[in-house]
């Protein structure tokens, strides 16, 4: 293969990481094909086959980017804005196709059918952004860590990642825009 083939190739199998991650995202792991991807790219679906031994294969890598995507996003929103600012970034309107992966995803790896590779995938950056939260939330001042804040920004995580899901799966019914406004009023009485 010669030096262009092969960085064509590199591209090629990129973009049907990036395409996967979208899709995966919009529509749920379940809900797309091998065929869906690659026709979202107009290559054929045996051409996936020169990139992945399997669907599993490309669903760890495409969970992995999503990760990475978010945790990029989080650190931008705080460095400019501040820590809390993460949260209220959180409930922002986006496009499906940029939902939260720990929500997007979590419905393929509860399933008993889940390979462990997606799994592992998701725990790794499912616990990432949890730890970037964290590191966001609970320093103190001086560099020491209070363990009450620590523990509030452990209950913050959870309760915004809960009132997300509450909103979306209610079509963002009052009462769960209710719950999301409680949660984004308590990262300043923590802060």
């Amino acid at each position: 293969m010669g030096r262009s083939s092969q960085e064509q190739a590199i591209q090629n199998r990129a973009n049907i990481v990036e395409a996967a991650s979208r899709l995966f995202r919009q529509h749920g792991v379940d809900h797309v094909s091998v065929a869906d991807i690659m026709g979202s790219l107009g290559m054929t679906t045996g051409g996936f086959y020169k990139h992945f031994t399997s669907k599993d294969a490309l669903v760890a890598e495409a969970f992995a980017l999503a990760f990475r995507q978010s945790a990029a996003s989080w650190r931008k929103v705080s460095q400019q804005n501040g820590a809390g600012a993460i949260v209220h970034h959180y409930f922002r309107k986006r496009p499906a196709e940029q939902n939260c992966p720990i929500l997007a995803f979590a419905p393929h790896v509860e399933t008993e059918n889940a390979a462990g590779q997606c799994v592992q995938a998701y725990t790794r950056g499912a616990e990432t952004l949890f730890a970037q939260f964290l590191d966001h939330m609970k320093p103190a001042a001086d560099g020491t860590t209070d363990p009450q804040a620590g523990q509030d920004a452990e209950i913050l995580f959870a309760a915004m990642v809960g009132a997300r899901l509450l909103a979306d799966a209610t079509g963002d019914s009052e009462w769960a825009k209710s719950v999301e406004g409680a949660v984004q009023g308590a990262v300043s009485r923590l802060r």
